[in-house]
């Protein structure tokens, strides 16, 4: 039983590891710290893994597990021991940097100057989740969801403006 359940949840991870890469790096500066967000991650959806109960869309379960160890990290700015390998996160933090271009750093430059809660708002939103999802996320109301993304991207496009 519990090799079933590692199995779920190593496929259910790397089927959302680009989620908790995106949510990792809206609120970490450097590289290490985003390793150890990743970890972090990783350690509370394995521990809670055994309690999902299919109420909602898996995405939507590691959306909130991932945004609140990302807001708890943030307070909180303690360091744990390494849950995934070495080599393995490395491959994954490699392989984003890689990917990375000048403009898609300005915009995480300018949503890491976002308050934490517009911060994955807009996180959300830019992976593509509806005003319904996001609320569900986050625990506000679909309006209100709307309203904050408009004013997000206005504060957004003043802020990358002043940079270029």
């Amino acid at each position: 039983m519990q090799e079933l359940l590692k199995k779920q949840f190593e496929e259910a991870f790397r089927e959302h590891l680009g989620i908790i890469i995106r949510i990792s790096r809206a609120y970490t500066k450097t590289r290490q710290d985003l390793e150890d967000l990743v970890n972090d991650i990783a350690v509370e959806i394995w521990s809670s893994f055994p309690t999902f109960r299919s109420d909602s869309k898996i995405s939507t379960w590691i959306y909130r597990i991932a945004l609140n160890t990302a807001l708890n990290y943030k307070r909180n700015e303690r360091r744990r021991a390494g849950f995934l390998d070495k080599e393995s996160l490395d491959n994954i933090i490699n392989t984003l940097y890689a990917e990375d271009d000048n403009r898609s750093e300005l915009l995480y430059n300018s949503i890491d100057q976002l308050d934490e809660f517009n911060r994955a708002i807009i996180i959300l939103y830019l992976d593509g989740k509806s005003h319904e999802e996001i609320a569900r996320i986050t625990g506000i109301s679909k309006s209100n969801v709307g309203t904050r993304i408009g004013r997000i991207k206005e504060q957004l496009k003043k802020t990358i403006i002043k940079k270029v």
